[in-house]
């Protein structure tokens, strides 16, 4: 399951790279989550190395990713409870 989920994150920033967009970036921190949450469940050995993989994978553009999903969504949030009163 490492390697699955290594091999998402790594096409998910790729794409976000060459394509970017909320889409892609919400992708890559999907990725990111499921990884982390896969690794806090492993043995100490394998969860050191899986997270030293995760941070080569991740581009210096991902902090500004998440910050540009989080504001968007943020954005969204006042719109639409607007709309449902």
């Amino acid at each position: 399951m490492l390697i699955k989920y290594l091999n998402d994150l790594d096409r998910a920033v790729q794409k976000a790279q060459s394509q970017p967009g909320l889409e892609q970036f919400g992708r890559c921190v999907d990725c990111v989550v499921t990884l982390e949450r896969y690794l806090n469940d492993q043995m100490e050995p394998l969860k050191r190395k899986g997270f030293e993989i995760m941070e080569t994978l991740l581009p210096a553009e991902y902090e500004a990713w998440l910050a540009e999903l989080t504001s968007s969504r943020l954005c969204q949030v006042p719109s639409q409870l607007a709309g449902s009163l």
